[in-house]
């Protein structure tokens, strides 16, 4: 069996509510995703899939439980070394983009190395979003680009570090009909050419079945069970 490059043990995640009283979100005894796994994570809203992204990626700290990333236990580094093992290991694309609006599509990804232990590489960067049909829009910042080609720029920043996985939340969720299929192909296929594992957190049933694993959350997460 394929080695994990995300381990889960115990996991758990509560809310303070305004009245004081706290409400659990995680409560994961175990979830496993091996290296070069390309897997759906579905969902009710408000189940916590978002939360358990930002527990994997170190963002959030969990309350209790192991949340081991490529060998290393999250929970065991401080903000610092979590930030740096983050954008070492990582590739995050966001719902929204993120991408930074004073900036070039080249210079988004040159910005994303500059947090990794290596130093920004220009030709990479340059290489990475030709790879993803944006070659001609290099030095085009995200107002003049159109939402696909936004999310394009998203995919080619994630992998700017040479990640082990991409976490991906509601990737096709602010994209109209037309483009979610296209970045769908995106995702797997650019992982699939490097050697990427993947996880897609996703409300829409088309997206999922498109993945060789498929997971609901509500399968795996205790909190909230009636």
């Amino acid at each position: 069996m394929p080695e994990p490059v995300i381990l889960l043990e115990n996991v758990r995640k509560s809310f303070a509510m305004p009245g004081g009283e706290r409400v659990d979100v995680l409560d994961v005894p175990g979830f496993v995703l091996a290296r070069g796994e390309q897997a759906a994570l579905e969902g009710t809203s408000g189940s916590g899939k978002s939360t358990l992204l930002l527990v994997i990626s170190g963002i959030m700290r969990p309350d209790a439980g192991r949340v081991v990333v490529a060998g290393t236990d999250m929970t065991r580094l401080d903000e610092g070394r979590r930030d740096r093992l983050r954008a070492d290991t990582l590739g995050l694309v966001f719902q929204q983009f993120n991408l930074l609006p004073g900036f070039t599509a080249l210079e988004n990804v040159l910005v994303a190395m500059s947090f990794a232990s290596g130093r920004p590489d220009r030709a990479r960067a340059t290489s990475l979003l030709e790879a993803v049909g944006l070659s001609q829009r290099l030095h085009h910042k995200p107002a003049e680009l159109s939402i696909g080609q936004q999310q394009r720029v998203a995919v080619a920043r994630a992998l700017a570090n040479r990640p082990q996985v991409i976490l991906a939340d509601e990737p096709t969720a602010s994209i109209d009909a037309a483009h979610q299929q296209q970045v769908v192909d995106l995702l797997t296929t650019t992982c699939s050419e490097h050697g990427v594992a993947l996880l897609v957190v996703t409300h829409d049933p088309g997206v999922a079945r498109q993945f060789p694993r498929r997971l609901r959350l509500e399968d795996f997460n205790r909190a909230g069970r009636s």
